[in-house]
């Protein structure tokens, strides 16, 4: 099996390539760091499966589509693609940073889009293959200093829903993957408590199950699943509550230097 990476040189990209790697597929990982490419390659070449790497930058729609072409040409046609890089961003002051805001929308919306078109062009030719977007929780409701963040994340949502049905008559398969918070680089770099964080050791497995039972909508953890769609019933009164003073408590602000991260 040929499998498509983004964002396959930290976090759950990484995970997920090792994953595949183990079981004797072809994968190729692709992330815009060329040195963590690099040090991707040297710690897991040797895995059973076989791994190429490509530096390449989802938003640039031009150099994409041509690391797509590249992929296919040099493993073969990809049956499983997973969109997952992404960007995250804290809006630490009143006032929107639009420069913040381009860079989200651009990477978790539109790049994943520049991704997606082509490598949906050549799974219509032959009929089959797997889409899988690893989105987050944040796309099902928006919270205070993570608006831009949950904008760009209920975008692609929608886009990913849209493929589901458009793509499913034609032998096409789309899952949308929604976590919630993981132990990863960008999660302890922006200081989330570890007590809200899942350890990618529990994650991976739960994300691959719903990979291969080709779910069209997977969301976890459940608790924390369960407390956003609550938010979303809340009286405005006790969401006001939550938001100004509970998420202070929660969430204690990174210090003003952290803006975004790329995976």
């Amino acid at each position: 099996m040929i499998v498509f990476i983004t964002g396959g040189s930290s976090g759950i990209g990484r995970r997920l390539v090792l994953h595949y790697l183990a079981r004797g597929c072809s994968v190729a990982a692709v992330a815009r760091r060329e040195a963590n490419l690099a040090d991707l390659y040297q710690s897991l070449a040797s895995d059973r499966g076989l791994l190429r790497t490509y530096c390449a930058d989802i938003t640039d729609k031009q150099i994409i589509a041509q690391t797509i072409a590249k992929v296919e040409q040099e493993l073969g046609a990809i049956d499983l693609a997973i969109i997952n890089a992404g960007v995250t961003y804290q809006q630490l002051e009143p006032n929107l940073d639009l420069e913040c805001f381009n860079e989200v929308m651009l990477t978790n919306a539109i790049g994943s889009t520049y991704t997606l078109v082509p490598i949906v062009e050549t799974m219509l030719k032959r009929g089959r293959g797997q889409i899988v977007g690893i989105s987050s929780l944040a796309a099902i409701g928006s919270i205070p200093r993570m608006s831009t963040y949950c904008a760009s994340k209920a975008a692609l949502n929608y886009q990913l829903e849209g493929f589901y049905w458009t793509l499913k008559p034609h032998g096409i398969s789309v899952t949308t993957i929604c976590p919630g918070f993981i132990e990863t680089e960008m999660t302890v770099k922006h200081q989330i408590p570890r007590h809200w964080c899942m350890t990618l050791d529990r994650a991976i497995p739960q994300i691959v199950k719903a990979i291969e039972q080709k779910q069209r909508l997977y969301c976890f953890p459940f608790w924390q699943y369960q407390f956003v769609r609550l938010l979303g019933i809340m009286p405005d009164r006790i969401k006001e509550h939550i938001f100004n003073h509970a998420i202070e408590k929660w969430f204690p602000r990174p210090p003003l230097s952290l803006r975004s991260d790329r995976a």
